[in-house]
């Protein structure tokens, strides 16, 4: 055999570069993909919880459950948490938190999806950052394996669907 033969798999490698992402035929395209948006939510705050703070997390969320409110996107802050829940029970939440509470309505999440977004580098960022220069006031990001949650004012989101709707592959 003569040296000069080359190794089968340095050809393999070069073609599987981070800088050319390949797509097989039975993948989704890279990129947004779909906007959708759910209203009818409001946002709570909760702060100035005094410590010991995780015991007085789980009181707030205790009292929360024991109403029958069901809460997405929990959030832990250096002093208290945020969540989202139904709009219709704002006036339950004001009710039971009282003033540790802020309670905000009209309040949408826009969920903008793109397959493995997390690994598309930048796409976050540069989706964030898009939504941000709509003058979009964002309360709360979330992401998952193929879509980024943003939870703004319900005329904010209709701006920022309008606007990645015309991104869509």
């Amino acid at each position: 055999m003569s040296k000069a033969r080359r190794d089968p798999r340095a050809n393999f490698q070069s073609e599987m570069t981070p800088s050319t992402p390949r797509e097989t035929a039975f993948e989704r395209p890279r990129g947004l993909s779909r906007v959708e948006t759910r209203g009818g939510f409001c946002q709570v705050h909760v702060e100035g919880l005094p410590e010991p703070l995780v015991p007085q997390r789980l009181q707030v969320l205790d009292a929360v459950a024991k109403e029958g409110i069901s809460i997405d996107f929990l959030k832990l802050t250096p002093y208290g948490l945020s969540f989202v829940a139904p709009a219709d029970r704002a006036a339950d939440l004001g009710r039971v938190l009282g003033d540790r509470a802020a309670v905000t309505t009209g309040r949408s999440v826009v969920s903008v999806h793109a397959v493995n977004i997390r690994d598309e580098e930048g796409l976050l960022a540069e989706t964030i950052q898009e939504a941000i220069a709509l003058g979009a006031q964002i309360d709360h990001v979330g992401d998952g394996h193929d879509r980024l949650l943003l939870v703004v004012g319900d005329a904010d989101a209709e701006r920022i669907e309008r606007h990645f709707q015309k991104k869509v592959k």
